[in-house]
């Protein structure tokens, strides 16, 4: 009985992964521009004012001379 539990949950994960696997219809498909412009209508929206936060000063570590106090 388990063997046959087994061949049946390995053909079903087989036909999931080839259907994920699947090209999307053609009418489905976008262009680079439209997807672009649906991105930006879904963030537009978002309500509320967008949080605009300060540039941040980027610092180099050596990895040669740094050293983790633990």
């Amino acid at each position: 009985m388990s063997k046959f539990l087994v061949a049946a949950f390995a053909v079903v994960a087989i036909c999931l992964i080839l259907v994920s696997a699947a090209p999307a219809p053609p009418t489905r498909l976008l262009d680079a521009q439209t997807a672009i412009q649906k991105i930006i209508d879904a963030y537009n929206r978002i309500p509320g004012p967008s949080v605009v936060h300060p540039w941040e000063v980027a610092t180099l570590v050596d990895p040669n001379t740094f050293v983790a106090h633990f």
